[in-house]
């Protein structure tokens, strides 16, 4: 989930280069309309989107029993990792913006493969 459509377009250019199926959401309200159809293999999810927070989404997909074995990476350009801290951990991994390609390849690698 991108809202900034730049991000966003870059995303899913680089991922379906790499293999990966991609579909983007901009909104909350898209991706929870979107996962109750077909289960993605891990989430992208960005902290701040215009219908609401990533990090709220995430703890709604760790409650979900058919949805908590998914992995949850979290982004964000207003938090970095060392102060993204444990009270906000229902994400698997955290991406700090601006990202590296190459690094966030391999970081999904890491929990797909």
């Amino acid at each position: 989930m991108e809202d900034d459509t730049h991000i966003g377009f870059i995303l899913e250019l680089y991922l379906s280069s790499q293999g990966f199926q991609v579909s983007l959401c901009k909104t909350i309200a898209e991706l929870a309309d979107l996962s109750e159809k077909q289960l993605p293999d891990v989430f992208l999810l960005d902290i701040m989107v215009p219908d609401g927070s990533g990090l709220s989404f995430c703890k709604l997909l760790k409650q979900d029993p058919d949805k908590k074995h998914i992995p949850v990476l979290i982004m964000s350009a207003h938090v970095n990792a060392d102060s993204f801290s444990e009270e906000h951990a229902c994400n698997d991994d955290f991406i700090a913006k601006p990202f590296d390609l190459d690094s966030l390849s391999k970081l999904l690698d890491k929990h797909l493969r």
